[in-house]
């Protein structure tokens, strides 16, 4: 059985991570700070010294509060009682344990338990199953972070001290990018005049993500720079203006780089496809 759970901070992972753990056997024991509680059987404890009074030893405290706040609430924290006995970690996929250093000098057990994940603000639960968590800490600690992902159905990866910047930026790519992205091809659709802009991409968006799934990426890779199309990319460069045109040649010169590892596209026609982008 993994063990038991606190959280503090009820924002959309807090609220995900404590409906999760409602729906498993054990696990959580007691939600607090601010938001909205989501947990049928627990009352929200608002006050640190009052949230921590009582929890069971190597109770694992995860704080999920916002990354500019939890240098704060580590002192906060610290600087109670008996908290020694207890194992704290942050939600944050940037700042790795350091953060928490007020609490490890007070000689509490600390890390990162960090969900890969894009939460709705409601039912952000049913996403959490099948997701990654990095996670970080003592190995006492890491083993109780693998039982608890083990409980949400979450594959654990441990990451290392100087890991955690890659992990995050590439998570920002990956995830707040790819709306960025959306959002600008939107504007190119409604700048044409196109009906239903972004909407109408959503289902092309979903297609390459099911085909990036089940496939190597450079095996789900179409399109022009595939099929070595200059002519579509040099009047699409002849389209777009200022950033938009910008992005655009950043994007695809990281496609050519996808299209020339696929072996899909002749040396030949991506060197003239790179002179067009560069």
């Amino acid at each position: 059985m993994a063990c038991p759970v606190a959280i503090f901070g009820m924002g959309r992972f807090g609220r995900a991570l404590a409906a999760a753990l409602d729906r498993c056997e054990g696990g959580l024991v007691r939600i607090g700070g601010r938001g909205r509680p989501h947990s049928p059987r627990l009352a929200l404890v608002t006050q640190p010294a009052e949230f921590v009074r009582g929890l069971p030893k190597r109770c694992i405290v995860v704080i999920a509060v916002r990354d500019d706040a939890l240098a704060q609430l580590a002192t906060t924290f610290a600087a109670l009682h008996d908290i020694n006995r207890l194992q704290f970690v942050h939600t944050s996929g940037v700042s790795g344990p350091g953060v928490f250093k007020p609490l490890a000098d007070s000689g509490a057990v600390t890390g990162v338990f960090h969900v890969l994940q894009s939460l709705p603000p409601e039912n952000g639960h049913e996403r959490i199953p099948g997701s990654y968590a990095a996670i970080a800490g003592p190995a006492d600690l890491v083993d109780d972070l693998r039982a608890v992902s083990r409980l949400l159905g979450v594959h654990a990866i441990e990451l290392k001290p100087d890991q955690w910047t890659a992990y995050h930026a590439a998570a920002v790519l990956a995830s707040n990018a790819l709306l960025g992205l959306l959002e600008t091809a939107g504007q190119i659709l409604k700048d044409a005049g196109v009906p239903s802009a972004p909407q109408l991409l959503l289902p092309l968006v979903r297609g390459t993500l099911e085909n990036a799934e089940a496939l190597d990426l450079a095996l789900a890779l179409t399109g022009p720079v595939a099929r070595g199309d200059t002519g579509s990319i040099r009047r699409h460069l002849e389209l777009l203006q200022g950033d938009t045109r910008e992005l655009y040649k950043a994007a695809m010169r990281a496609v050519v780089r996808l299209a020339r590892r696929s072996g899909k596209t002749s040396p030949e026609k991506l060197a003239e496809i790179n002179r067009l982008l560069n």
